[in-house]
């Protein structure tokens, strides 16, 4: 069973392939037909005088379409950057962790990311779904639908420092205090997984091989209070103290 799924990062390279495959050529092609016109005009070109713009014309064709290239390339990387990072799904022992990122903004020169955190419970987990995909043989990046038996997924949303997280003794915790008592998210009984995280059905059979898993836990020992041994130690001095003085 596969306990972490990262963001599948080659459906951006894949968008950005698609673009140049139906842009490039023509692009090209426009440009070296322009180019070839104005060669074999050059002379009438020259003696009108729209030599210049006619260079202009060709010329800004190449740069915008360099320039529309340099952009789609530089998306894509930080899209790629920013996902691998933050874009992830982690199966624990109790709960399915979704980390989706949220978008960023800079703010007196420093860089604030902001994620959402999807925490599904396996304790009240009944079924995980594929969600057909509207592309025909497309069996990558299907979206998934989980369901709960009732309101106990939890989604928060805030910067990415604040919701960090650890598990104790398999337990899901909130490092930051505000988040762990149970403040600022939304409940919700379903949930769809976006399409980002590659094979949909790995994904499915890990969340449920998980939840089998859960269903084998020992039960929890119940808590014991317990009192230090310097503080035992304490009471009975204080008590022989006061039978003394009695």
């Amino acid at each position: 069973m596969k306990n972490f799924f990262h963001c599948d990062a080659n459906m951006y390279r894949k968008k950005v392939r698609a673009f140049f495959e139906y842009t490039a050529a023509p692009a090209v092609f426009v440009a070296i037909f322009l180019t070839i016109c104005l060669l074999l005009s050059l002379h009438n070109l020259m003696n009108s005088g729209l030599l210049f713009p006619a260079i202009l014309v060709v010329g800004g064709i190449i740069f915008v379409f360099s320039l529309i290239t340099r952009i789609l390339i530089e998306i894509t990387e930080y899209c790629i950057r920013v996902h691998s990072r933050y874009t992830y799904i982690e199966i624990g022992l109790k709960d399915v962790i979704v980390s989706l990122y949220a978008g960023s903004y800079a703010h007196f020169g420093q860089k604030n990311v902001f994620r959402k955190i999807i925490v599904i419970p396996l304790e009240t987990f009944v079924s995980a779904e594929i969600l057909e995909n509207s592309r025909k043989n497309s069996r990558k990046n299907q979206r998934i639908l989980i369901k709960l038996k009732n309101s106990k997924i939890r989604v928060y949303s805030g910067k990415s420092e604040r919701l960090g997280y650890n598990f104790r003794e398999g337990d899901f915790r909130f490092n930051e205090f505000y988040y762990q008592e149970g403040h600022d998210f939304k409940s919700m009984s379903e949930i769809i997984i976006p399409g980002k995280f590659g094979s949909a059905k790995t994904i499915v059979a890990s969340i449920r091989a998980a939840k089998e898993r859960f269903e084998v836990l020992p039960p929890e020992n119940p808590y014991i209070f317990k009192e230090l041994a310097f503080v035992k130690a304490r009471k009975v001095e204080e008590k022989s103290r006061r039978l003394r003085d009695f």
